[in-house]
This record gives structure tokens, C-alpha cells and sequence, in this order.
């Protein structure tokens, strides 16, 4: 069909038809631009979707190797306690104490002579060196089987201590019950569990410098008993024969249990009761030894030994002690030590008193030191010992120290400031010690 439009309009109708051509085509250019986009929009939104599940994957690939290796660190031997090594039964522990310095002592009597020495001390400097293993294994929920080694060494030579024993210091078997430790070896006196007072404990300067029994007061052949009940503890240890091989001094090798001899020869008991809170604690403790063939008792200051080789005889101590904590970093201890010896030949008494403290100074620095005085009127022997101690921890189980003492005797009396035989000053001689030194625990 043909639209002839008439000559006038010829001229205006090119033009029309030529806007609604391009209006045409672009009407049907839009749909297809428009698509176009979204397209692409589309393809950028899957890009980014694949990325991210890529970068998740890495993601959850790292977590799974760093899971691994801190697996393997957490089952490697090197870092494993002790009680999960190869080889070593389970529930068994290993600890141990290096201790020792160099010392000074002043006014010791050397024959008609007296002179000062230095010296590496073996016995001890804060507390005596040793080696241990305590193990423990659940027999019931409510028992287990306990086990203690422990020897003792001297730090400056290696050699044993305690008479030369491989385990001098403990050895014992028992269990573990709701109703207490039940325990047979060779094992600590209820004396040392009740000085809770006596903050310098073994140290080389302290009470065991009055009384030497002190810090070595264990039994041979024993049977022990100890047990926990709130705030309160008891223990009791009898001995057979309270010492075969020597080694505690004060009074000597005693070892029974022989047919022939009186069925109470060379026995030994010792008993504690403790009150203990958490601001305070009160104690009191007995020790009483029996005298045996070839014994003989000491009391350290100059006095010549006693026969003690009856099985009547009794050396007999008697403790009495309180502590107290003050403000976040203070304590303080008192306490009292009797000791009666009572043999068929002679009797002797006597009495030490103490007064101890120590303070903490920022978790970093320990300042301690006490005075103590003891009293023989029988043998017309007294002394005063002064110690100063300080302790420098680079951690818990590394410490460096300084320590000082004096000791003041009186016209009879030769008690030493330091432990060890040969260092004694004159009759009525004054005497000033001191050392420095390491204490390590592991």
C-alpha cells in the first residue's frame, strides 16, 4: 500500500519519518543495554563469591596446620612432665635442691690457737641439698599408694649425708586414706612437722645451731602415722631402732632389735598436735629417744658426750611454737624447745627460746632473721645466736642470698654460729659467720 502524501507536506514528512526511525531503534536498543549490565553485575557478584570461597579455604587450611603443630608441641617428650615420660610409671615426680655458697667464720679454736677459715660448707646453706622421687598411684577413689626416695648430698664434695645412706634422708612406703597417711621406712621425727614457728628452719644460722638433732631428726625402722581433720593435725612415729648407721647427732648410732639385748633398747616415738588457720597457727610436739649399747648424747657447747647406753635412759624434747602472719607480706614465729636427758649416770636439762620473722618485699625480696637464746644451768652453758638472712628471687625456683650471724657464749659454753665439726670458738668466745650463696629448686 502506498501513502502518497500530498506535495506540500513532502517536504515535513522526510523529517518524521527519519525521528521515528531513530525513536524505533532506540526502543529497541534499551532492553539489550540494560541486560548488558546486569550481566555483568552478575559476573562480578560470582567473582567475588569465588573469592571469598577461596580465601575461606586458605583460612580453614592455616587453622588446620596450626592445629597440628600445637598437637605435636603438646605430645613432644622434651615438654612432657616427668610423670608422662617414656618409660618412667605414671603418678611418679622427681624434685630436687641445690644449695651451698662460700662462708666466712671468725674466732675458731684450732688447738692453742685461733683463726678465722673459709670454706664451701657441705652439710647446708638455706636448706640442705637433695634429690627425690615421691610417687603416687589410686588404689580405691578414696586410697592411694604413696611412695618417697630422698637422699641427701653434700653440695660442695658430692658425698652422701645423713651416715653415708643412699636414701638418708627419706624412705617410705604407705597409703593415703580418709583417716590418715599410714607410712613404714625411714622417716622424719613429728618434731620437724610441728616447728611450723621456726621460720629459718634448717638454715646453716639458727636454732640447729644450739641444737644439731634439730634439722637431722629422723628414725630409722619406723612406723608413722599423720593425718589432716579440718584445721587440725596429728602424727605419730615409733621407732624400733631409731638409728643402724649413725648420722644424727646428739646421740650417736643406737641400732636395736636384737635378741639379746632389752627388747626397748635404741627405740624412739615422737608425737604432734597443730592448730593451723589462715592468719595463725599454735603447735606442740614431743620427741623422746632410748638410749643403747655404744650411744652416748651431746649438747654442742664444749661439754664432754654422756653415756647414754641403757635402754632406760631417755632424751626426751619437748616443743611449744606459735606463728602469725602480719599485713600481705609479714610473719612472725615464737617458740619454745626443752630438752631432758636422763641417763643412770648424770641428768641435764635444757631450754631454748626463739623469736623469728620475715617479711616480702614485692614478691622480689625476702628479709629474715630471728634471735635465740638457750639456757643449760646443769652445765653452766647459755648462749645468744643473731641472724640476719636476705633472699633476691629472680623467679620461684632461683634465689641468691646473704646471711650474717653472731653468737654470744657465755664463760663455759662453746656453741658454734655455723654446723660442721672443728669450728667451735674458745670457752666463752664470741664468733661472727657469714655467707653467701645459690639456692636452686626443680
Amino acid at each position: 500500500m502506498r501513502i502518497d502524501f500530498p506535495h506540500k507536506h513532502r517536504a515535513t514528512a522526510k523529517p518524521l519519518v527519519l525521528a521515528l526511525a531513530a525513536a524505533l531503534g532506540i526502543g529497541a536498543s534499551l532492553p539489550a543495554q540494560a541486560e548488558s549490565e546486569i550481566e555483568a553485575l552478575k559476573r562480578e557478584l560470582a567473582e567475588q563469591r569465588a573469592l571469598i570461597q577461596r580465601l575461606l579455604a586458605q583460612q580453614e587450611s592455616q587453622d588446620k596446620a596450626v592445629t597440628r603443630i600445637e598437637q605435636k608441641v603438646a605430645s613432644a617428650p622434651a615438654a612432657a612432665p616427668a610423670s608422662s615420660m617414656p618409660g618412667l610409671p605414671k603418678g611418679l615426680s622427681i624434685y630436687g635442691i641445690l644449695d651451698g655458697g662460700v662462708e666466712r667464720i671468725t674466732n675458731i679454736q684450732d688447738g692453742v690457737k685461733t683463726g678465722s677459715l673459709t670454706r664451701v660448707p657441705g652439710i647446708t646453706g638455706t636448706i640442705a641439698s637433695r634429690l627425690g622421687f615421691r610417687f603416687s598411684k589410686a588404689i580405691t577413689p578414696d586410697v592411694n599408694a604413696i611412695a618417697t626416695l630422698e637422699t641427701g648430698f653434700n653440695l660442695d664434695s658430692g658425698t652422701l649425708g645423713q651416715g653415708g645412706r643412699l636414701f638418708g634422708r627419706q624412705l617410705f612406703a604407705g597409703l593415703e586414706t580418709p583417716y590418715g597417711t599410714f607410712s613404714i621406712g625411714r622417716q622424719y621425727s613429728m618434731l620437724i612437722y610441728a616447728m611450723d614457728a621456726d621460720l629459718l628452719g634448717p638454715n646453716i644460722y639458727a636454732l640447729g645451731s644450739l641444737d644439731a638433732y634439730l634439722p637431722n631428726a629422723r628414725y630409722d625402722n619406723s612406723l608413722a602415722w599423720r593425718g589432716a581433720f579440718g584445721k587440725v593435725s596429728l602424727g605419730a612415729t615409733y621407732s624400733l631402732a631409731r638409728d643402724t648407721s649413725g648420722g644424727a647427732p646428739a646421740s650417736g648410732t643406737c641400732a636395736g632389735e636384737s635378741a639379746a639385748a632389752d627388747s626397748n633398747s635404741c627405740r624412739g616415738w615422737s608425737a604432734m598436735l597443730k592448730y593451723t588457720d589462715e592468719g595463725f597457727g599454735i603447735s606442740a610436739a614431743i620427741d623422746e629417744q632410748r638410749g643403747g649399747k655404744g650411744a652416748t648424747a651431746y649438747f654442742f657447747n664444749g661439754a664432754a658426750p654422756i653415756a647414754f647406753a641403757n635402754s632406760s635412759d631417755s632424751d626426751r624434747r619437748i616443743h611449744l611454737g606459735a606463728h602469725m602472719k602480719i599485713g600481705s607480706g609479714g610473719k612472725v614465729g615464737i617458740g619454745w624447745l626443752g630438752r631432758d636427758l636422763e641417763t643412770a649416770g648424770t641428768d641435764v636439762s635444757s631450754d631454748a627460746y626463739f623469736v623469728e620473722g620475715a617479711w616480702n618485699f614485692g614478691g622480689k625480696w625476702t628479709l629474715d632473721g630471728g634471735y635465740h637464746r638457750i639456757t643449760n644451768d646443769d652445765q653452766d652453758r647459755d648462749a645468744e645466736l643473731y641472724v640476719l638472712r636476705g633472699f633476691y628471687f629472680v623467679d620461684k625456683d632461683f634465689s641468691p642470698y646473704a646471711q650474717i650471724a653472731r653468737i654470744n657464749n657465755s664463760s663455759k659454753a662453746q656453741y658454734a654460729a655455723s654446723v660442721g665439726a672443728g669450728i667451735a670458738p674458745p670457752a666463752g668466745g664470741s664468733q661472727t659467720a657469714a655467707m653467701v650463696g645459690i639456692r636452686y629448686r626443680f
